[in-house]
Parts: C-alpha cells; structure tokens; sequence
C-alpha cells in the first residue's frame, strides 16, 4: 500500500478513498496498530499489527475502512484475516496470478479459490477449515458494509441487504435492532430480480411494510416464484405474456407451492416435508406475487426508467387480478382447542431441566425424561436462554419481547397498584413490543418475575464489567460495545438441545419441542382466562389490538371445563346434593337478574341500560311474568278493552266516522291486548312457567342454541 493510495484516482470513480481519507490517522495505515488505543481491546490477536504495505489501490483503502468498521460496530478488527488477504494478493502479484480488482468485486467464492491457490502453491496442501472461516469473516458482514457505503444508488439497488452493515435501510421505531439480513440477489431472473428490489425498497421506504415482513416472509415468497418459473417455464418471461393465462399460471404456482418439498429455501427444511403447507401460506405467496404485478402495472413510467427495456412492459392490472382471485378466503373455524397448551406434567419437567442451560458443561446432572427414564446430562453453560426461557412461562411474552427488551425494563408500579389483593408488591416490567404499534409495552409483574430479572441484570454486571449494556440479554462474542441482543438463532438452537436431551412430554404422551415457545404464551393466556379474568383486562395484558386475537389464544381444555362444571353443584352438610325443580331454577334466575319489580311481572332489563319503551312493558323482549300474575293480566286485558271500545265510540261521535285501523293510538292499544291473549294462553298451556316478551313463549327446558356473527366483524386480507 502506497503512502498516499490512490492519489491519480479520481473521487467519483473510487468512492472507498473518500470513505479512507475521512478515516482517523491512524487507521489509514499502511500498519495500522501501534498508534491506535487500547489496541489489545479492538483486535482479536494481541499486539499483532496489520500490514498492507505493497497492495495494489484500492484494496489498502478498503481494508483499512473494514478494519476500522469492525472496531466501530463493536467486534473485533480481524487481524490474522486481513494479513492473511494481503499476503494472498501480494503473493498473486509476485507470481502474476490474476485477481479481481477490488475487495468490493471479490465475493466469497473466488476468495476461497484464492486462498485454496495460495496454500497449495505456498505450502503444498489446501487450507484448514478454521482458515477458510477466519476468511471469510472479513467477506460477511464487513464486506457488505463497504459495498452500501460505496453504493451512491437507492440502497435497495444492492443484492445484499442488512440493515446493520447499511443504516439507509428503513426501520420502524419498534424494530431498534434487526441483526438479520436478507438477499434479493439470490433471485435468479434479472428482470424479476430488479423489480422485486425496486417494490420491496419502494414499499419499506413508504412504511406500507416492515424490516421484519419484507426479509423473514416477502422475499421468501417470491424466491419461491423465482424457483417456479424455472421449474415450469422455457422462457420465465412467458409469465408475463398474453393476461388471458395468468389465471391458469396462478392456479398452477399455488399447486406447486403447496409442495413441501418445493418450499425449501434451507437444507434444514427438510425436516418439514411431512408437514402439510397451510393455506394462509399459499396465500402469502399468491399475493406476494400479485402485489409485485400490481406495483409494477400501476407504475409503467417509472418503472420504464428503473428497469428499462424488460418482459415487465407486458404487464397489466388484469394479470394482477387474476393472481388475487387465486387467494383463497380461509373459513374462520374455531381455534379453541389445547394443541398449544402445556398441561401441568410437561410443565413440570421444563422447570425441572431448566437448571441444564445454566450449568458449566462440565458438571452433570440427572433428569428425568419424558418416558420415566433418568439419565446424566451436561450443562449448557447458558444462564441467560434459562432466564429467558423462565421469563416466557411466568409472563407468557412472545420471544423477541423478552430477548430484546431494554437492560433497564422494571419500574415501579403506580401508587394504587403498588401491592396486589395478597400484599405481594408489584412492579412494572417494559417488554420489547415489536408488533402491534398500537398496543401497549408494559404489564404488571410479582416479584418472582422482577427475581430473574434483576438476577440477569447482576449477571451482565459481573460478566461484562466493562459494559454498558442497551439489552438485558447480550450477544457474548462480538459485541464490545454491549448494543447487540442475544441471537435468536443461539436461543432456538439451545432450546432444541435442551429439548433432545430431556425428550418432555404432555400427559398424551405427544413430545414437547422449547424452541415452539409461542406454546407459553398460549398456556399464560389461557390460564389468566380460566382464573376469570375480564376479556379486555386479557387483551391488555396479552398486548393485543383486539379481543378477539386473545380469544385465539385461549385453549379449551376438556380438564377445566369438568373442574367448572363440578364447581356448580351444591352440596348439604352431609355431602348429599341439593335438588332443585326447574321452578326452583326459573325464581332464582328471574330474582338474580331483576332490575325492577312490576304489578303484573319483572323487568329483565340490565341496570346499566336504560329503557326506550316508555310503558309499553307488554311488547317488549325483557319483560317477563308468570301464572301469579294471571288475575292482573285478566284485568288488564279487560280494562283495555274497555278503554279501546270508549275511545273508538268517542271518535265516532265527535268526526263522524270510524277510527282508522292505522291510528297509532290504536294499532300500539291492539299490540297489547294481543300481547296480552298470547301471554294468557301460554301461561294456561304451562302452568307455573315463566313467560317472557309479550307472549314470545315460555323459558326453554333445554339450551338454547345460538349462532354468533364473529367472524364478519373481523379483518380480513382479502
């Protein structure tokens, strides 16, 4: 590397110099080291130095700024890796071997191929895979920071896309830390692979989707069309031909979709081609597409200018429709079930085999499995996932609400609130609320709660003395700064270890996989329901937007509904039951429910309403009487035909012709009267019943079956 690198280079052709120049002293190198503060702390390998005297520009510049990057971003500058890059290049030099031009123009695959060279002609065999992945450290996530640094485009414009390595990327405030990244590059099309840049970035920067949609299922889905147009077409462009075929083309990709095999986009999927795709999948994936149609007909300038001359100029709203009449409307079916409770067993081995991810992985401890059998296992040397995992079943928190939330996530709890109904102090504990943006962040906890997580915060205390720490739970490696949260990949891996070494069961016998922890929720949920909570004191705590998303999360179990059913039967002094009569029943039920007592029944009206009717008590749904009432309703049903017989006669006389039959008057005096024949005659028919509404009948001797509209109040995403 020269002194002075790249000094005949001109600014707008290599950008990287003006990220160099803007570097501190010294990092612009050609050693950077020895100037540099608490170097021991920045890098991974002691006082050795990096050197990339003799490199060829810009590859001095480049790898100075990712040195520093990875300083900055809180990991360690790889030292030996970069050293080992430089000797590479300058060994191609000497022997005249070729190489890319630049760091930003070699990707992974001919870095290997370079390194692979260098030992086979240096040292006569191939290299070590820890060699091979020191390397390629420097090629992930500080290779793709240079490229979005160096990109003067739309950042969307770029085949990698990470939001840690490229601050343009859009996040919400509830998304402070996507520590994920996705590709759109993968595409294999370019046509297809352009636009879909062009929609997703488009609709990432508008707000219309978020970091977490767009990188964990959007993109996924139209990989997947990606891996269908190679699979069905000749020409992938003939998808975009005549509109008379796309409906056919859809019907035909939802076909192939639903194939489990043809889902894979890791090879660890296989382990899912037993499992059936469920429809609201298909779905995804069929409106993915038709809302990338939609975007691109909707914007034929633009979309001119972006992607130029391509097969999209053949695009129409017609093809769009046809790819959403493919959307299939998915029936509402009842979700109240226990498949995602955890009964009282499985429960209590978890608990039993949470002291395994805490334990240093040389010491040992017998559990018992599922199937009875107690067997040793090693510790897995992981305090914080048993802390997390222990958070999730006391609070019933989704995952990423635990393990991102704020080091500092316990308050004290209002003054009203400070002591529960038995005098245990309360406290208020902040989650990371990542989902709904109108929900709410924070509920109530006990102090078994606010334990473990004050033990977590004395933990992080003691482990990194150093840090300060945005996060309760810290990634461990990589992370100086102490602003990176703990990997959900590492969480699910540990759970899925403790799972295969405890093998828990429920009481049917069916495994229990952690890593599914959304199950503690559901169990949290359902049974906060079953101690009687009231539905939206429920939904405040679940942080829903509705009720009737917590309704979904509430299992029916067949064990508390016989629990519930026994609670009602009473019982004598000698253990005897009480009997009662169904007319027992009907006086209890109408005094319970009674809001006023009338001279000829009750009125069921409840107490918090009021009552539109006036005195018209006859014809309305909630009055209700009985045969101890007969003789006032005989009066009344005579004194009203008196009354109605005078005032028609008056009329006659004072206009000279008879009363209409639509006179209001009359028409509400005639409702009555028939209200009241009807009243009579049924209690005539069912002696010491109770009659409800005007004559509507008599008390049901049975359930009444009723048939509840809730799925049309619903949102749906047709």
């Amino acid at each position: 590397m020269n002194e002075r690198p790249g000094l005949g280079l001109a600014h707008q052709r290599e950008p990287v110099l003006r990220l160099w120049q803007e570097l501190p002293q010294e990092w612009q190198g050609p050693v950077i080291g020895p100037d540099i503060e608490d170097w021991d702390a920045v890098t991974e390998n002691g006082d050795r130095r990096i050197d990339l005297t003799g490199l060829p520009d810009p590859f001095g510049a480049e790898l100075a700024w990712m040195a520093h990057w990875q300083a900055a971003d809180g990991t360690r500058s790889s030292v030996l890796a970069i050293n080992q890059l430089a000797n590479i290049l300058r060994r191609a030099i000497r022997d005249d071997h070729p190489f890319p031009s630049s760091v930003r123009a070699m990707d992974w695959e001919t870095a290997s191929a370079l390194q692979g060279w260098f030992y086979a002609t240096r040292w006569g065999r191939l290299p070590h895979p820890g060699s091979r992945a020191r390397l390629r450290v420097v090629f992930r996530f500080a290779r793709l920071a240079l490229l979005a640094r160096c990109h003067d485009g739309p950042w969307w414009a770029l085949d990698d896309w990470h939001p840690r390595c490229d601050p343009r990327i859009p996040l919400t405030g509830r998304e402070p830390q996507a520590n994920y990244g996705c590709s759109p590059g993968q595409i294999t099309h370019g046509w297809l692979r352009e636009a879909v840049k062009w929609h997703l970035g488009t609709q990432l920067e508008a707000g219309t989707l978020r970091w977490t949609t767009v990188s964990q299922s959007r993109l996924k889905s139209l990989r997947r069309f990606d891996n269908w147009l190679t699979s069905w077409f000749d020409d992938a462009t003939d998808v975009l031909a005549d509109a008379t075929g796309a409906c056919e083309h859809a019907a035909a990709f939802r076909r192939w979709t639903a194939d489990p095999a043809n889902r894979l986009t890791r090879a660890e999927d296989h382990r899912h081609y037993d499992k059936p795709v469920h429809p609201r999948l298909l779905n995804d994936d069929l409106r993915a597409v038709a809302e990338l149609f939609a975007f691109v007909a909707d914007n034929p300038t633009e979309a001119r200018g972006i992607l130029g001359r391509s097969p999209w100029e053949q695009i129409t709203q017609a093809h769009a429709a046809s790819w959403f009449r493919q959307v299939s409307r998915i029936p509402r079916t009842a979700t109240l079930d226990d498949r995602h409770y955890i009964d009282d067993q499985a429960l209590a081995q978890i608990t039993a085999a949470l002291p395994l991810l805490g334990m240093p992985r040389h010491e040992t401890m017998s559990i018992t499995r599922g199937d009875g059998e107690p067997v040793p296992a090693h510790g897995l040397a992981d305090p914080q996932a048993m802390r997390m995992i222990l958070l999730q079943i006391l609070t019933g928190r989704r995952a990423s609400e635990i393990r991102t939330c704020e080091f500092d996530c316990l308050s004290q709890a209002p003054a009203r609130t400070v002591h529960d109904t038995d005098g245990e102090e309360l406290v208020r504990f902040r989650y990371a609320q990542s989902k709904i943006d109108i929900a709410p962040d924070s509920i109530l906890v006990d102090r078994e709660v606010a334990a473990v997580i004050e033990e977590q915060q004395q933990w992080v205390r003691q482990t990194f003395p150093d840090l300060r720490p945005r996060f309760l739970f810290v990634q461990r490696t990589g992370n100086r700064r102490g602003d990176k949260p703990y990997p959900s990949g590492t969480y699910n891996w540990m759970l899925r270890e403790l799972s295969n070494r405890a093998q828990i069961t429920d009481g049917k016998g069916h495994r229990i996989n952690l890593s599914h922890t959304h199950r503690f929720r559901h169990t949290r949920l359902t049974r906060l329901a079953e101690l009687g909570l009231p539905i939206h004191v429920l939904q405040r705590y679940a942080g829903h937007a509705t009720p009737t998303m917590s309704m979904h999360y509430i299992a029916a179990r067949e064990e508390h509904a016989e629990q519930a059913f026994l609670a009602t039967v009473k019982l004598k002094a000698d253990g005897t039951r009480v009997q009662f009569s169904r007319e027992d029943h009907d006086s209890l039920h109408l005094l319970d429910r009674a809001d006023r007592f009338l001279p000829n029944g009750w009125c069921l009206l409840p107490p918090l309403q009021s009552c539109d009717k006036g005195n018209a008590c006859l014809t309305c749904s909630v009055f209700v009487t009985d045969a101890s009432h007969r003789d006032t309703l005989l009066r009344q049903l005579t004194d009203g035909d008196e009354l109605i017989t005078r005032s028609t006669t008056t009329f006659q006389q004072r206009r000279g012709h008879l009363m209409p039959e639509d006179n209001i008057w009359l028409v509400q005096r005639r409702a009555e009267q028939a209200a009241l024949r009807r009243l009579l005659a049924a209690i005539d028919d069912h002696p010491g019943r109770a009659v409800q509404g005007g004559g509507c009948g008599t008390a049901s001797a049975g359930p009444i079956p009723l048939t509840l509209g809730i799925t049309r109040h619903r949102r749906t995403d047709q």
